[in-house]
């Protein structure tokens, strides 16, 4: 017993001549208050960002027919249109961007300047909707003469109706089926001749489509397939089909936070065990 004690005393001691050690010059003060400024002012971007679409979804909230979850998408749909459009209308594309939108690229530049086609519409509501709490994934569809990429919309789970179903923001487009619930993409993409009359000529004549996929696994050299191979092991492939890696791109703040964070304590940890190495007690 009295040797554990000694043992901790003395790792305890170890930790604190390290932690000394990593302050002990002005230039190591400065590179850890500049890591610290860092990782708050990420903190303050995420929460701002967090905060304008959690105000885009609690507007939509009140303007909605009821509180179903379909009202309530249908509403965000809507309204994200409208803004975007009118913005794009403003901007056309002509927009500058800052320092900050260059380097961190988040879902607020399209939602600010309207810009990004199909894929910035898709992921401003995706955003919202994620803030919701709801379930979304956003699908590449796969259009003829296109392939994979063709057209962009998203998914989302309905707790009222129980599935997963399609909704495209840039065209404002829920598909229907003959109950009047919503349908999903692998609905409309089998029997697209069937409810084509309910979409916008510009969409089914550009974007017919027979399939869809949720994340492109081939990009960046095949550098994430593994995890894509982990997961049809351990969940099968049905699951790993549609897992959608977008969703996590949609906000780099948390990205950049949890990343700066791990690093810095694995640098740490690296350097408190080579320092107890070199300096026994």
């Amino acid at each position: 017993m009295n040797s554990l004690r000694k043992t901790f005393i003395n790792q305890r001691k170890q930790l604190f001549l390290f932690l000394k050690a990593c302050i002990s010059t002005r230039s190591l003060q400065i590179a850890h208050l500049f890591f610290f400024i860092l990782l708050i002012y990420i903190l303050i971007e995420w929460q701002h960002e967090n905060n304008l679409y959690r105000n885009i979804g609690y507007t939509t909230r009140i303007h909605a027919e009821n509180l179903s979850d379909t009202s309530v998408v249908k509403e965000a749909m809507t309204s994200i249109n409208d803004l975007m459009q009118s913005r794009h209308q403003l901007f056309r594309g002509e927009e500058i961007h800052s320092w900050k939108q260059t380097v961190f690229q988040s879902v607020d530049i399209d939602l600010m300047y309207g810009s990004g086609a199909c894929g910035g519409y898709a992921k401003v509501l995706a955003r919202t909707l994620q803030l919701q709490g709801l379930d979304v994934r956003i699908g590449q569809l796969k259009t003829l003469g296109y392939g994979y990429g063709g057209h962009i919309i998203i998914e989302y789970y309905s707790k009222t109706l129980h599935k997963w179903v399609f909704v495209d923001p840039l065209f404002k487009l829920i598909v229907r089926q003959k109950n009047g619930d919503w349908a999903s993409v692998k609905q409309v993409a089998k029997q697209f001749d069937l409810y084509k009359s309910q979409m916008p000529s510009e969409f089914k004549n550009r974007y017919r489509f027979d399939d869809v996929r949720y994340t492109n696994w081939d990009k960046w050299g095949g550098i994430v397939k593994p995890y894509y191979f982990l997961s049809k092991f351990f969940n099968g492939k049905k699951y790993a089909d549609t897992i959608c890696l977008r969703m996590y791109r949609l906000s780099t703040f948390p990205l950049l936070f949890w990343s700066l964070q791990s690093g810095y304590l694995i640098i740490l940890i690296i350097g408190f065990l080579r320092f107890r190495r070199e300096n026994p007690i």
